[in-house]
């Protein structure tokens, strides 16, 4: 089953605040507008949920009534700012590696996103497709995408690169003139998907076989709702207080829909609670927490007790057996 949840790497969400405090706006209360409030601080690595990302964006081109705000916050910013993948798009060897890069790999920054490369007589077209998921904020996300490629382009075509072409989604593209990017540029709206056109003599060398470099370092983002749901819960994205209506809120479902969902991949809230947990429990065991009021705090139960029976019922044995058992394997 494919991931509903969407998600992405919250360095994007850390690119976007850095240059919104630019412009001194209310940014915690922005984010808590969009739902984007965290327990603990969030590490650049780690996945969010990405409409809230657009829906905390539209709000911000609201408060600031720049509804190119999108266009002028992705101008100010160093695409390396946007976290490991693009990173890793801006050191390739060339244009066309970087392309095939973003075209190929970029479930491992975004797992909804898509990108496609067409051709014509003249030229080579980036495309993305309707995002349908996107109900606020879809000009903000268009502009911010076609501004993130432009700048990729710029990167290795120099300063001063323009798309002699573009074709929005978007039917009324305001504040489109503000873009540095489409001053003369041909553009057309209400279109399918978003694409950007580059002359294919600047891409003479075009070869599908290209070699790509490994992206090892890159965790892929789970494809499936279990596993990406699980992995939300492992990093403290809900916080520490698991209660089905609060999550299910997080995630703008019902909780009816969220049991089926886990159901549908033959689990349950209880299950994932457990699985969770237990992985945590071990991953503290393994930095040397032994203290049963620690691991206990950690793990949400108001008392030691509690965590010991707990951790029995997951592994069949206490705490202190596994860690004695673990110890000894290490010796």
């Amino acid at each position: 089953m494919p991931t509903s949840l969407h998600l992405i790497r919250a360095s994007h969400l850390n690119a976007v605040i850095q240059n919104l405090h630019a412009l001194s706006l209310p940014v915690e209360s922005l984010l808590e507008k969009a739902g984007l409030y965290f327990a603990t601080p969030i590490q650049p690595n780690e996945l969010i949920i990405e409409k809230k990302i657009w829906h905390f964006l539209k709000l911000a081109a609201d408060y600031t009534n720049m509804p190119h705000l999108a266009t002028w916050l992705t101008e100010q910013s160093d695409l390396s700012q946007y976290g490991e993948f693009t990173k890793c798009l801006v050191n390739a060897d060339n244009l066309h590696q970087a392309l095939l890069l973003l075209t190929r790999h970029i479930s491992l920054h975004n797992s909804n996103n898509i990108f496609l490369l067409k051709e014509d007589k003249q030229n080579i077209w980036i495309c993305q497709p309707h995002s349908r998921h996107v109900k606020q904020g879809a000009w903000q996300v268009e502009q911010h995408v076609l501004t993130f490629i432009c700048l990729l382009v710029e990167h290795y075509l120099g300063h001063g690169w323009q798309p002699k072409q573009i074709k929005l989604k978007d039917t009324e593209a305001v504040g489109i003139e503000h873009s540095r990017f489409f001053k003369g540029t041909d553009i057309k709206l209400g279109h399918s998907y978003s694409a950007i056109a580059i002359d294919r003599r600047l891409l003479n060398k075009h070869n599908p076989a290209i070699d790509l470099p490994q992206l090892a370092e890159i965790d892929p983002i789970p494809n499936d709702f279990l596993q990406a749901f699980k992995l939300l819960l492992k990093q403290g994205y809900f916080g520490q207080d698991w209660l089905a209506e609060n999550i299910s809120a997080s995630l703008d479902i019902s909780v009816r829909t969220l049991k089926r969902k886990l159901q549908g991949q033959g689990s349950s809230l209880r299950q994932v609670f457990d699985e969770v947990r237990f992985q945590l429990a071990c991953e503290l065991i393994d930095q040397n927490v032994y203290e049963y009021e620690i691991l206990a705090e950690k793990l949400m139960y108001t008392h030691p007790n509690n965590f010991v029976r707990a951790f029995k019922r997951w592994s069949g044995i206490t705490p202190r057996e596994f860690i004695r058992l673990r110890n000894r394997d290490l010796s």
